[in-house]
């Protein structure tokens, strides 16, 4: 049996955008030439970019104010109290699992600089 093919979703305002095969790299930040217009100062002109990547999800921090990111608790592994956020600068990060993406701020407020991400497996 095949592996099923791997998709990052990522959720803005409602608005629902998809890093695979078909659309291997988005950008986000404040400036409306991003796929991920984010409405936030906080957010950099071009604040980060996510490519699809040997079958993994990279995400790279372009920003001056860094990219905050917020996985969910593990199932049963710890708590949301424990789940570590992680502020990445001029750097990248693999994504894995589900969690939120601040946009120079941390994302434990969920507000208007968060961006919600989950990968999953690539509807057919």
């Amino acid at each position: 049996m095949q592996n099923p093919q791997m998709a990052l979703k990522l959720i803005y305002r409602a608005n629902i955008f998809v890093v695979s095969r078909a659309r291997p790299t988005l950008q986000m930040g404040r400036d409306d030439s991003n796929d991920i217009v984010v409405v936030s100062l906080f957010a950099s002109r071009l604040h980060a970019r996510v490519q699809a990547r040997d079958g993994q999800f990279v995400l790279t921090d372009l920003s001056s104010n860094g990219t905050f990111v917020l996985p969910d608790e593990q199932s049963g592994e710890q708590s949301a109290a424990q789940s570590t956020e992680v502020r990445l600068r001029q750097d990248e990060m693999v994504l894995t699992g589900r969690g939120w993406l601040g946009l120079g701020r941390s994302a434990t407020t969920h507000g208007d600089h968060s961006v919600r991400f989950s990968v999953q497996a690539e509807m057919g």
